[in-house]
């Protein structure tokens, strides 16, 4: 029985402990929550701007309902609309105090909005975002007040009072009636439980051999596998001079490899081209678009390979491939040629069967007709197994037939006679014709077409002395006279 009340007593004492625990904490709890809640009033006030007499409105809205909550990394889209043509600038306090523009923006440069359209931001939860509240707060004005930012949610403040006492001194000079403050949007960031397991990230990027940046730590040049990656939420950038950097956000799931491709876009950059022509007032395409007549020069061309093309009537088209560079003048000289016509040949000979040579290129047998010969003076050749070579310059013209005739003459050949006479002073005639006289040496008759001849050999007193001899072609006869006396 006293066992019994014993630990009946010491259970009581046990949940008294308890209670008193847990009423502390709750009011630990409440009294963190009620600090926190005094903070937020307190930044709330500070950020807002209010015009006391607006003449119009802007009205800002998120893509989730009241008390919305974003984890890091998470897409958050702001709609916004106002009642009247005006300029709008949008500003973010996020849960550290930093102040950032996020429209207008790089990707979002026209900051004129039209009354009643409704426009959108589209932006991404910062990854590395600490839990807490953030602010969206507008303003609408009659005539700009801030300029394009250069990338996506630049910061412009790490301290909201600093800024907002500063914008105050920009804003509340204006007229009443040239400006107003859109409603203050907030939302909660919510943590997220760290990564417990890990992926990996494979990067390739075009061209190769770019700077790979993950959460703005440098890990090397493309491609490039990365593992043992905590899986979750990762900002990577690629940077390569000459190109735009190229950034994204990916997720990393475990024991996954996420791939990555980029493909660079080069940065643009400006020269320009001069154009001449001979003769001048050449048709001048630059990418095939028209852009003027010689000479000309055209500025505030993107730097790169350009396809150009000079056309004049009457010549020949004159194309090729420039090389733009940034900041200069590349020089482009085209001697144009005149445009090519065409006329034809007609080739006779006599005999017929000859070959025909144009230009020394062999085209065929006569009779023989040539069409489309390029107009202008041409060699021509004729060339026949036994007649000499017939050659000639002839004139083509456009639209015109040339005629050639070749009569063809026969190729001659020669030998010689050696003539030895036991009389001087003897004549030689050859064929009929006298040729030379004897003496005590032999006489050499040269030049004489190959062939059967006659000879004869004449003198006072003696038996004239005739033989038909036989001439061949590069050989020389013979012949031995014996003169008969007459009694």
């Amino acid at each position: 029985m006293s066992k019994n009340v014993f630990f009946l007593k010491r259970s009581k004492i046990l949940a008294c402990v308890f209670t008193t625990l847990l009423i502390f904490l709750c009011l630990a709890i409440i009294g963190i929550s009620y600090a926190q809640s005094v903070e937020e009033k307190e930044k709330m006030k500070i950020i807002q701007i209010i015009n006391p007499h607006p003449e119009f409105s802007l009205r800002l809205w998120l893509d989730k309902d009241t008390g919305a909550t974003y984890n890091p990394g998470e897409k958050i889209t702001i709609f916004f609309q106002v009642v009247r043509d005006c300029f709008v600038t949008l500003y973010n306090y996020d849960t550290k105090g930093r102040v950032k523009i996020i429209f207008p923006n790089q990707y979002s440069p026209q900051i004129l909005v039209k009354a009643g359209e409704v426009n959108t931001f589209e932006g991404q939860i910062d990854p590395s975002a600490q839990p807490g509240i953030e602010y969206v707060q507008g303003f609408a004005t009659r005539r700009p007040i801030s300029n394009i930012s250069k990338g996506l949610m630049p910061e412009l403040n790490k301290d909201y009072k600093t800024f907002t006492q500063q914008f105050k001194g920009i804003i509340q000079p204006l007229p009443p009636t040239d400006w107003v403050t859109s409603n203050l949007l907030s939302y909660v960031i919510t943590p997220i439980i760290p990564p417990q397991s890990y992926g990996s990230i494979s990067v390739n990027s075009n061209p190769k051999g770019a700077e790979i940046y993950l959460d703005d730590v440098f890990e090397g040049l493309t491609p490039l596998r990365l593992d043992n990656i905590n899986s979750g939420q990762r900002g990577i950038k690629i940077v390569m001079s000459g190109y735009q950097e190229w950034t994204s956000y990916i997720s990393v799931l475990p024991s996954q490899t996420t791939k990555v491709s980029a493909d660079l876009m080069p940065q643009q950059s400006y020269g320009s081209i001069s154009v001449n022509s001979n003769p001048k007032g050449a048709k001048v395409y630059l990418d095939n678009v028209y852009k003027g007549l010689t000479p000309l020069r055209l500025g505030n061309i993107n730097s790169g390979e350009r396809d150009i093309k000079i056309v004049m009537s009457g010549y020949k088209e004159w194309t090729g491939y420039i090389s733009i560079l940034p900041s200069q003048t590349t020089q482009v000289s085209a001697d144009l040629m005149p445009q090519q016509s065409y006329g034809s040949i007609s080739v006779n000979s006599n005999p017929k069967g000859a070959k025909v040579y144009l230009d020394n290129a062999y085209k065929g047998l006569t009779p023989l007709r040539l069409d489309n010969i390029n107009s202008g003076q041409r060699g021509i050749k004729i060339v026949m197994s036994g007649y000499q070579e017939w050659t000639s310059y002839i004139s083509i013209l456009p639209s015109q037939t040339t005629k050639v005739f070749a009569d063809l003459m026969s190729q001659q050949s020669y030998g010689s006679i050696s003539v030895s006479c036991d009389q001087s002073g003897a004549k030689i005639f050859l064929d009929g014709t006298y040729k030379k006289t004897t003496s005590t040496n032999p006489v050499i008759l040269e030049n004489v077409e190959d062939g059967y001849h006659e000879l004869t050999v004449i003198k006072d007193s003696f038996r004239t002395w005739v033989e038909d001899i036989v001439v061949y072609f590069g050989e020389e006869s013979s012949v031995d006279v014996t003169m008969t006396e007459l009694f």
